[in-house]
């Protein structure tokens, strides 16, 4: 469970944060614009105006995208953006597609320190974002309205929670007082390090082991099992949920919670803690929280010595070795921009930079069929239209269950697939969540609810995960309208409309059938299909089968049953929003 993603990730995470623990001319308008190509997670709009306000001819593009595991196979595939963005970058991966920048002037504008813990091979690929703290954000309030004293160890931080647990202070739905900020693996995987800094990688003998580490003598094993003893304790005074941490269920919305006063403490950075004083204070003026006072708190020792905070970069940027001499020359420019001090505060006003690792060697890397056409999961089209990736995958789906019809979530799709050959692992990429196919009857309402529940968040900034991919039906709604009344019509492959009063057999997820509860946000909404969640209403819905498949399973069958035919999906009018036609 959540030792397992750890063992994973710690290896990629641990050397690149600790090591940097220690540590505008005019000219006249071109006729074409040089494209400069950014796949990011968050919102980099100042960078963006800055960069094109100084350069009237370069064109620089985000393309907002939360899985960075995309970044990595667009670069494999040679199709990756011009300047490149990592939080974890592997010196294979760094050697193999980007560009050196050593002699920029870019290079020489940061702490020589921090510069020289990202050489490699006494080469400059990256230079860093600016950096972050991290440690715990605390809700000091709720500490002391329980009477309890700021913890001086570990095991004090343990019971603290417990008692506020126990008094009812900073608990959610779900039953949960504490979380890692963990949307990513990096954060998990600084949880970890962070635990080992005060008693061991602060130390002269963690020093040594870190130096051993760096040039390959010393391994984690038999020196870093230790690092769970501080999660396993958590997780045993049940203050701490595991399935949230490793993403067998929906992450604990830190942010919100510590905001709303319903999680009493968080790992997480002092971008983190700064949006939660600002924004619990617009909600204590809008009354919709109680004020609340936070506390920035350091990594505990459990043997007497000093705490720690982290510091690390959020994240580093390079260019892409593969492109042009006129883009590199372009992406240089903007490197040397963003180390002026306006640059650096454009990219401070960046919400937060989260970024998923990833790991080569995880790859299966067996050809298992191709595809004629890129299925391209980009901008979070998944989550609000039609597209030849949810056609592919809910078809999957419906031929793997023998349903009728399928809905996938758009939150359950992560990657694209591209056009040529297709490996094993590419269908844990695109589909990474342990979710059961399960295949459900239900009347024509509950059906029709199930679709427009899909539609509520589609026209957020962030659209939900819940909008619906369909196989076996066709539906026109408008996201023009309040959510609750988008959805138009629904209709069958026979073009018969949906009949509210007959039964319809539909292949779903557990997930939407409240397997993991419908607490915090999991299960997106989908009350109607409730078949598990004993603490919820039951849905108009009766169990046909549990499949035991997961969306990756069906992906698997289809190309194992149709391994010498290319896969060639098209829109075919299955959704429809109203309101991109008029």
């Amino acid at each position: 469970m959540i030792r397992s993603a750890a063992r994973r990730i710690m290896g990629m995470v641990t050397a690149i944060l600790l090591l940097s623990a220690l540590s505008g001319c005019s000219r006249q308008e071109p006729e074409e614009k040089v494209v400069i190509r950014i796949l990011y997670s968050n919102n980099f709009k100042r960078v963006e105006e800055l960069v094109e306000s100084v350069y009237d001819d370069i064109d620089l593009q985000i393309e907002i995208s939360p899985y960075s595991s995309e970044q990595l196979r667009r670069l494999d595939r040679g199709v990756g953006p011009e300047l490149v963005i990592s939080p974890q970058p592997d010196s294979n991966l760094v050697k193999k597609y980007l560009l050196d920048i050593s002699d920029t002037k870019a290079s020489a504008a940061y702490d020589g320190t921090i510069m020289n813990a990202l050489k490699l091979e006494g080469k400059t690929y990256l230079l860093p974002l600016p950096g972050v703290y991290s440690g715990y954000i605390v809700n000091e309030t709720l500490f002391e309205r329980a009477g309890l004293a700021m913890p001086a160890n570990n095991t004090e931080l343990v019971s603290a929670l417990a008692e506020l647990k126990e008094k009812g202070l900073g608990l959610g739905e779900d039953n949960i007082i504490f979380s890692i900020m963990s949307d990513y693996n990096t954060s998990v995987g600084m949880f970890y390090v962070g635990y080992m800094v005060p008693d061991f990688l602060g130390t002269v003998e963690g020093m040594k082991w870190l130096a051993d580490f760096t040039d390959k003598k010393a391994a984690f094993t038999g020196v870093w099992e230790k690092s769970f003893a501080l999660s396993d304790a958590l997780v045993e005074a049940g203050v701490m949920d595991p399935e949230a941490i490793s993403l067998q269920r929906n992450s604990i919305l830190c942010h919100q919670r510590l905001v709303k006063g319903t999680l009493a403490a968080a790992f997480g950075d002092s971008a983190l803690y700064y949006e939660c004083v600002a924004d619990n204070r617009k909600a204590a003026e809008e009354g919709t929280a109680e004020a609340y006072t936070y506390r920035m708190y350091p990594l505990l020792s459990d043997e007497g010595n000093e705490p720690w905070f982290l510091f690390s970069p959020s994240a580093l940027l390079g260019v892409n070795n593969a492109i042009s001499e006129e883009k590199q020359n372009a992406c240089r420019r903007i490197l040397e921009l963003l180390s002026t001090p306006e640059g650096q505060e454009a990219l401070q006003a960046i919400d937060r930079f989260y970024c998923e690792g990833t790991d080569e060697s995880s790859y299966d890397f067996s050809v298992i069929g191709t595809v004629s056409r890129d299925l391209l999961l980009e901008n979070f089209n998944v989550r609000f239209m039609e597209t030849e990736l949810g056609n592919f995958i809910a078809d999957c789906v419906a031929e793997a269950s023998g349903a009728p019809i399928a809905v996938v979530n758009g939150g359950g799709i992560r990657a694209s697939f591209y056009q040529g050959v297709v490996y094993g692992g590419d269908i844990a990429v695109v589909c990474p969540f342990d979710n059961q196919v399960v295949v459900l009857e239900m009347d024509g309402q509950t059906l029709w609810d199930m679709l427009e529940n899909g539609l509520s968040t589609c026209t957020e900034e962030f659209p939900g995960g819940r909008f619906l991919q369909v196989s076996g039906l066709n539906y026109i709604f408008d996201s023009s309208k309040p959510a609750g009344n988008r959805l138009v019509s629904v209709t069958l492959p026979d073009g018969k409309a949906l009949d509210r009063n007959a039964s319809y057999q539909v292949a779903v997820t557990d997930y939407m059938a409240g397997a993991r509860s419908y607490a915090e946000g999991n299960g997106d909404g989908y009350t109607m299909l409730n078949l598990y969640d004993d603490s919820v209403p039951k849905g108009s819905v009766t169990l046909i089968k549990e499949t035991g498949l997961l969306y990756r399973d069906a992906l698997a069958l289809y190309f194992e049953r149709h391994r010498d035919t290319a896969v060639d999906v098209q829109l075919e009018g299955r959704i429809t929003d109203l309101a991109q036609e008029k």
